[in-house]
Parts: C-alpha cells; structure tokens; sequence
C-alpha cells in the first residue's frame, strides 16, 4: 500500500509531516488532504478567521510532490442572500 505525506502550507508558514500514513491511492489522499483542510479552516473559523489561501502538498516516500490540494477547492463557497 502506498506511503503519502500531507505538508501544510498556510498563513502559519508551513508544517510538514513527517509520519505519513498508508492509503489505497491517489484518490484516497486527496479526500484525506481535503478532509484535512477542512479540520483546518474549522479551527480557523472557531477563531474569526477563514484564510484560504493555502494548500496541502502531498508528496511520496521519495519526497516527489504528487499533487497539490489549494484550501479554496474543499469548501463551497456561496453568495450571501440578504433577506429584507
């Protein structure tokens, strides 16, 4: 099963995992990187901020970037309505 690391990269500089874990695939780390986010602009929100302008790196054992998961693509972001 293949090895994936998930390296933050935010407003707060940048955290790297140095653990990683095990997943089937690709498609498998990205909804763990987008799962990820989300857990993260939680933990934002909680404290009056919504920076999404950030992303998680997704690299393999090797260190090789395999794909780059923007914070902006795991929310949908929708226009107030303002009812009168």
């Amino acid at each position: 099963m293949p090895h994936f690391y998930f390296h933050v990269f935010n407003g707060s500089g940048e955290t790297r995992d140095e653990e990683g874990v095990d997943l089937p695939d690709l498609a498998a780390a990205v909804a763990r990187a987008t799962s990820g986010i989300r857990s993260i602009l939680c933990d934002e929100l909680s404290r009056g901020l919504l920076d999404l302008g950030g992303m998680i790196r997704v690299t393999d054992e090797q260190g090789r970037m395999l794909i780059e998961v923007p914070f902006d693509t795991a929310v949908e972001l929708r226009p107030a309505n303002r009812y009168v």
